[in-house]
């Protein structure tokens, strides 16, 4: 009996949370869907911030920026968008059309963002580092 709870304590402790290769840098935005983020009323539709559309002084993007989708599911979700196979500043993932993958041009890899998941297709094997989003429409959270 002591041999299974051991085992079972192991099993716990390896099953822990795996690190994403992108950095966990600083995420604060406050999006006001009324006026500057009303392009992501539509379903689906995404929009990029970087350190260019935010204003520096209350907000914060994250390693490689961040990409906000409202998904076709209607929810809302937020990624770095930094790629993790390449976990560089220069790799950045951008969304397509439909919004339903974003792909890096680096290393082609493309991710899940439809839906939030963030998985990815290719030979990048980690998914997109995922924030979290609060509130309701027209005001919304995005932090990590």
């Amino acid at each position: 009996m002591k041999r299974y709870l051991l085992i079972l304590s192991l099993l716990a402790f390896a099953c822990g949370e795996v690190e994403n290769p992108v950095p966990n840098y600083p995420v604060y935005l406050d999006l006001d869907l009324t006026f500057e983020d009303k392009a992501l009323r539509d379903v689906p539709s995404s929009k990029t911030y970087t350190l260019k559309n935010i204003n520096i002084n209350t907000e914060r993007v994250g390693f490689g920026g961040v990409l906000v989708v409202h998904a076709s599911d209607g929810l809302f979700y937020a990624f770095d968008m930094a790629c993790p196979y390449e976990a560089s500043r220069s790799a950045i993932i951008e969304a397509d059309a439909n919004t339903l993958y974003a792909v890096c041009p680096k290393c082609g890899t493309k991710y899940d963002i439809g839906f939030g998941s963030g998985a990815p297709d290719g030979i990048g094997k980690d998914y997109l580092r995922r924030y979290i989003v609060t509130g309701a429409d027209p005001r919304l959270t995005v932090r990590n």
